[in-house]
């Protein structure tokens, strides 16, 4: 589940720039402005916010003072990771963005260990660093171009970083469908209170429904909404508490390579030889601990039971 919902956000990275800059275009404020990526980004959280409440029952009941703070804390660190993600999208290509975002595998573990005390396990931490350098690969082997994309992606990975360990911390113990909506609604409100405060951004909002007809817009937003914010964030909230915050972050790796394949089809935005290489360490990484991991495990669990079925021996 966690895998399907990162094919979905890589596949968004195409769709958020391509609607962020035809908003740009169609309100005249310029390639790069701020108003196209934080009006896309009000749409799809307010719009997802919608269908959640309308479709699903749970999200309109059992709300409670420590459900909605919790929520409301845990949307307010995804609005500030995915603005810095969206805005810096709008500076770079699709690729090193997702790519730079991908960076969650070396920054969680650094937190877990510097504020949890929380070392991952040997076969983790040989995935991190195998996944690592399939990222620096990925850059082209070179960070001295960094500009203003770059650096807000990676500003975002720290933000996502954080927020991944939010929901591994309070995911378990809240409903998962209200949990995911009241990220949608805190997201929804603070991304359409930026967009006012910015050139345009009150014009562009009165004219929504005109935006909305334009069909480069409508239909990346609608791809956005349903897709990468709706269903992949509720099935990030339902399924990533059961596992180790630093192996979904080797899972979520594989939205880079999954963005550079679908910017690559759907526009032509292809990737060099040793970008491929990088691509491939990633995958390595991801094999190495679901097939590692899931063997030591099975190890521990056996010895577990030889133990115990020794200690009974012993009793009898």
């Amino acid at each position: 589940m966690l895998v399907a919902a990162t094919v979905m956000w890589g596949c968004g990275f195409t769709w958020a720039k391509a609607g962020g800059d035809a908003i740009n275009r169609f309100t005249g404020q310029g390639q790069g402005a701020l108003i196209g990526p934080v009006l896309l980004l009000a749409v799809r959280f307010v719009g997802a916010a919608i269908l959640w409440v309308a479709l699903v029952p749970s999200t309109r009941r059992g709300w409670t003072w420590d459900a909605t703070w919790r929520g409301a804390v845990v949307g307010l660190i995804l609005s500030l990771a995915i603005v810095l993600q969206h805005i810096g999208l709008d500076r770079t290509t699709e690729a090193v963005s997702a790519f730079l975002t991908s960076l969650t595998i070396v920054f969680v573990p650094l937190i877990q260990a510097v504020f949890k005390r929380r070392l991952p396990s040997p076969v983790l931490a040989t995935g991190v660093v195998v996944a690592a350098v399939g990222v620096y690969l990925l850059l082209g082997a070179r960070f001295d171009q960094f500009g203003w994309g770059e650096a807000l992606g990676l500003a975002c990975a720290v933000g996502w970083s954080v927020y991944i360990l939010a929901v591994d911390a309070w995911g378990r113990q809240q409903e998962t469908w209200r949990f995911t909506s009241i990220q949608f609604i805190v997201c929804g409100l603070v991304m359409t209170l930026f967009c006012l405060t910015l050139p345009g951004g009150a014009a562009a909002l009165g004219n929504l429904d005109e935006l909305l007809l334009q069909p480069d817009i409508f239909w990346n937003t609608l791809l956005m909404t349903l897709l990468a914010t709706a269903i992949a964030f509720a099935l990030l909230n339902r399924y990533q508490p059961m596992l180790d915050p630093t192996r979904a972050s080797l899972l979520y790796m594989v939205e880079p390579i999954v963005a550079s394949i679908f910017a690559w089809v759907m526009i032509g935005r292809g990737q060099t030889v040793i970008a491929m290489i990088g691509a491939g360490l990633i995958l390595l990484a991801n094999v190495l601990v679901e097939v590692l991991g899931r063997r030591g495990e099975s190890s521990g669990r056996e010895e577990s039971l030889r133990n115990a079925d020794f200690g009974m021996r012993n009793e009898r």
